[in-house]
C-alpha cells in the first residue's frame, strides 16, 4: 500500500482527530479511506445519472399521452 503525507489545517486535524476518537474509524488512514472511497463513488453516481439523461434525451419521443398511458397500465392491472 502506497504512503501519501497531507496538510490540514488545525481546524480540519482536530476534527479528524475527533472522528477518530468518537470510534467510528480505528485511525486516521481508515477515516481518510473512507472519504475518498465515498467521493468516488458520488463522482460514479454522478456520471451514471449523467449518462442516464443523456441516453433518454436522446431516446425517440413516445406518441403515447399521459391520457393513454395510464390507459394501458390500467388495462394491464386488470
Amino acid at each position: 500500500m502506497a504512503t501519501m503525507n497531507i496538510s490540514l489545517p488545525d481546524k480540519l486535524k482536530a476534527f479528524v482527530e475527533q472522528e477518530v476518537a468518537e470510534g467510528d474509524f480505528s485511525n486516521v488512514s481508515d477515516f481518510m479511506r473512507d472519504i475518498i472511497r465515498e467521493k468516488l463513488e458520488q463522482k460514479n453516481y454522478r456520471n451514471y445519472l449523467t449518462q442516464s439523461i443523456n441516453a433518454g434525451l436522446q431516446s425517440p419521443v413516445s406518441d403515447y399521452s399521459r391520457t393513454k398511458t395510464l390507459a394501458k397500465m390500467r388495462a394491464n392491472v386488470k
